[in-house]
């Protein structure tokens, strides 16, 4: 793990994510682009916060800098990016140096340091923040199963929570799975009594087994009772053994990394895990709503609709319980009606697991729909945050108010839109000050300096010298 390090401004211990002073360039053969500048915002638990802004104004390359996936060409060359109090940013200057050669710039990078950050972040990706991408044809494999990648995100990131429902399965008496699927069997078994019949177990894994089985949808009432009685399965000393290994290491015990080529001793031992990650695979896809649970986890990507894929994606990035999800645009892609669905399960996701969620999107409808709080960028800089009612009753910033202008309301006709005259500044040679001083029909001469975030009510911010005191 990362390090830790005294941060020149504490995080809140209230914030999950703080991203502070962010600043992102590019280095090309024509020059240096200063792609993000000066990029702040927090994240609490359970909260949504939606960045919004046209193509290419840096929301992207904002979000998977988060998980220090920046492109090769790509560098963080000031900020602080603090996750649960760990500053992923640490030592940046470290890590790259830029030198002139044949009148260009070229970037050196440090490759010690950068695999070593890899290794830090190992287990930060994916099993405590997660991305669902765009495009999901795009990130899933196309050669590989679906039951295999949902798998794989299990067996990379939660080893034991395989090994301990297959333990607490095997010690758990009888008679108390016998009770909890007669209580299901009589009419009577709410959320709160199966906690309570399975807490008198006392086994780690096992409500989670019980009720992943009572609440899946695919499943018929006799056919849920049957499996709760059908839990508990003979394992051998031996896999048990390992079983006990891997849920205290949270890893593979060296004595058990068997290779490949033995089937027989991969199946004794690796197989067991292997089956219980494709059992969750079926629990996962379930969660998120996919029809036909067996099939597709058989099936390939190209053999699902758009909607389907993007479902696998959201039940893989859901797979390791992570505490914050970003989500890059993931319903520009579909239809209308499978975009609902999608806004829908993300709002379920959130209100089941409390999951903080990154959404990105260039609709501002969509983030009306689902966000909690809101940051408007254009070309590089964060220029207004607020709460999402906030935002769209009382916007402050010129281009804020260009976008929600070119919005047609649903109450009336209007001859013309808002328009945004102009087009994007070069961020390889941006305008001094505010970047949206060459479009703002407010501009003057204090606007060739960069403002500020500037407060003008409590957890509303906007960068524009027209609302300084």
């Amino acid at each position: 793990m990362i390090q830790e390090t005294e941060p020149e401004h504490p995080p809140d211990s209230e914030e999950l994510l703080r991203v502070s002073g962010l600043r992102i360039s590019f280095v090309t053969r024509s020059g240096v682009i200063q792609a993000i500048d000066d990029v702040s915002f927090e994240i609490k638990p359970g909260e949504t916060l939606g960045l919004v802004g046209e193509t290419g104004c840096g929301k992207t390359q904002t979000a998977i800098s988060i998980m220090r996936l920046t492109p090769e060409a790509g560098i963080i060359e000031k900020g602080e990016i603090w996750f649960r109090g760990t500053n992923l940013a640490k030592d940046i200057d470290k890590e790259f140096r830029i030198v002139s050669k044949k009148n260009r710039k070229v970037l050196k990078r440090n490759k010690a340091r950068l695999n070593n950050l890899e290794r830090e972040l190992a287990d930060i990706r994916g099993n405590h923040i997660s991305m669902v991408f765009q495009e999901p044809m795009t990130s899933l494999n196309p050669v590989r199963t679906i039951g295999r990648q949902v798998s794989e995100v299990l067996l990379t990131h939660d080893l034991p929570r395989l090994s301990n429902r297959i333990l607490a399965r095997h010690a758990v008496p009888p008679e108390a799975l016998s009770e909890v699927a007669d209580s299901l069997a009589h009419q009577r078994g709410s959320r709160e009594n199966i906690r309570e019949l399975v807490g008198k177990c006392d086994l780690p894994g096992l409500e989670e087994q019980i009720t992943s089985v009572i609440y899946r949808r695919d499943i018929s009432e006799g056919s849920k009772i049957k499996r709760i009685k059908d839990l508990k399965q003979q394992v051998n000393s031996a896999s048990l053994s390992f079983l006990r290994g891997v849920s205290a290491q949270g890893k593979i015990p060296t004595a058990y990394r068997f290779p490949d080529r033995i089937p027989i001793l991969r199946a004794r031992f690796l197989g067991i895990l292997e089956k219980e990650a494709l059992a969750v695979s079926a629990e996962l896809l379930s969660m998120v709503g996919m029809p036909n649970i067996s099939s597709v986890l058989k099936g390939y990507p190209h053999e699902l609709s758009g909607g389907m894929r993007q479902r696998v994606m959201i039940a893989m990035a859901i797979a390791a319980s992570p505490e914050l999800i970003i989500a890059d645009e993931p319903t520009s892609a579909l239809d209308v009606t499978i975009q609902a669905q999608i806004l829908q399960l993300f709002r379920e996701l959130k209100a089941n697991l409390n999951t903080s969620i990154l959404f990105i999107s260039h609709d501002m409808g969509v983030i009306a729909e689902i966000c909690d709080r809101v940051g408007i960028m254009y070309a590089g800089n964060l220029v207004e945050i607020a709460d999402i009612e906030d935002l769209f009753s009382d916007p402050r910033h010129p281009y804020t108010k260009g976008l929600l202008s070119a919005i047609p309301p649903s109450d009336r006709k209007v001859e013309s839109l808002g328009l945004i005259r102009g087009s994007v500044p070069n961020l390889m040679n941006p305008p001094a000050g505010c970047r949206f001083n060459t479009r703002c029909p407010f501009v003057f001469q204090k606007c060739s300096q960069m403002p500020p975030p500037i407060p003008v009510k409590e957890g509303h911010y906007v960068r524009c010298w027209l609302y300084e005191k």
